[in-house]
């Protein structure tokens, strides 16, 4: 790149030549420095013949030059140095075409800039079907990786994994000694798994379960963290346990959702099917299918609604779904889905609520769009950062 100085001297050069005030010496300098390059040539053809020639000429002539010497005047020295016109039409030309230089030279680069910004966008993708698997001894499987299709536990349990759903064989004679697995699931990813009871368990992003390999004791119990669908195999001599944050959720065989995120102070249980019976302390309740139950850190009852149950479950169908939910809520669960982070321009923007139905596999621009179709809210998306706002 030319260095400051010379891009001062060329200035100049071309700001005598547009004034008309040039000497032969320097007529052959600004033709040599032309000539160097194809660059050169292009820059001078655009400050001589472009629109900021016009800009800047449209500027000169518009100038009323007595007027403003009438004003500096007044404020300088008697012994101040007089300027021939000409002169200050050279010095206002080459300020004008320093200038087109500079501007030339950051629209280059500012082209530069925007297409390696382009390079580096990150898209906000929807998740998908992505899990960790730890087995006993530690080790741990990412379970997307087409290599892991086929496991074998330490105490010979059979572990097939294909399309997202990982699947444990029934062993009749398994061994005395309780062997644990545990499948985690990242923002942004989902994954299915059927235990070797039978029992099938959705795990949403975000979510974790720590399960025996095989279900050799009087009670089927397993541990969760996060949101998780099951839809227990029923067994009428071994009770299947869910354990989650000091709340135990006692079954035989039925189909529930719980939402009980690490970040989050509730645990929320919605019966779809059958019966389930919570305990946490002294406390417990029996819930019947399209009710819920509630219960926060440090509260000792449970607080049971009448919902619709199937809506709480459709985020296992791939179906986003809504109703009077907060927009704090709601971006919560997009925030874990599309691995997105969120901001709030005021507090009370928060509180918006909205119903909403959407597919869990759209578009992050589409979810938005929907929302802010409403005008009760708006957003600003920056990489995958999402700025809420009125």
């Amino acid at each position: 790149m030319i260095e400051l100085h010379t891009k001062y001297q060329i200035a100049q050069l071309i700001s005598k030549e547009i004034v008309g005030n040039m000497s032969s010496e320097e007529k052959e300098k600004l033709q040599n420095w032309i000539d160097e390059s194809e660059e050169n040539l292009k820059l001078y053809e655009k400050i001589k013949k472009g629109e900021s020639r016009q800009i800047r000429s449209d500027f000169v002539n518009g100038l009323d030059v007595k007027s403003a010497w009438q004003k500096v005047g007044a404020g300088i020295e008697p012994q101040r140095k007089t300027f021939k016109l000409w002169e200050w039409g050279l010095r206002v030309a080459a300020v004008l075409v320093i200038g087109a230089f500079i501007g030339t030279l950051y629209h280059i680069s500012t082209r530069t800039l925007d297409l390696t910004a382009k390079l580096e966008v990150i898209q906000i993708e929807p998740g998908s079907s992505k899990a960790v698997l730890q087995l006993h001894n530690g080790e741990t499987l990412h379970l997307e990786d087409e290599n892991n299709d086929s496991i074998v536990e330490k105490d010979g349990t059979l572990i097939s994994n294909k399309e997202g759903l990982l699947a444990y064989a029934t062993q009749a004679d398994a061994a005395d000694q309780i062997l644990y697995n545990t499948v985690k699931v990242p923002i942004g990813g989902e994954y299915q798994l059927t235990l070797a009871d039978g029992t099938k368990v959705w795990l949403n992003s975000d979510s974790q379960i720590k399960y025996p390999v095989q279900f050799n004791q009087e009670k089927r119990k397993v541990w969760i963290d996060g949101e998780v669908y099951f839809d227990v195999a029923h067994d009428k001599n071994k009770a299947f346990v869910v354990d989650v944050k000091d709340v135990e959720i006692e079954v035989l065989g039925t189909e529930f959702n719980i939402e009980a995120y690490h970040d989050q102070k509730s645990v929320t249980t919605t019966l779809v099917e059958g019966s389930v019976k919570l305990r946490k302390d002294s406390e417990s309740v029996i819930l019947e299918p399209n009710q819920q139950a509630i219960i926060s850190e440090g509260e000792k009852q449970f607080a049971v609604n009448h919902v619709i149950a199937r809506n709480y479950a459709l985020w296992k169908d791939g179906i986003f779904f809504f109703e009077e939910a907060s927009i704090e809520n709601i971006m919560e669960k997009l925030e874990r889905w599309y691995g997105l982070k969120v901001f709030y321009m005021n507090p009370s923007v928060k509180e918006k609520r909205f119903s909403i139905e959407v597919k869990r596999y759209e578009s992050i621009d589409k979810v938005l769009d929907i929302l802010s179709r409403t005008n009760k809210v708006h957003f600003d998306v920056k990489s995958n950062a999402v700025t809420v706002r009125k």
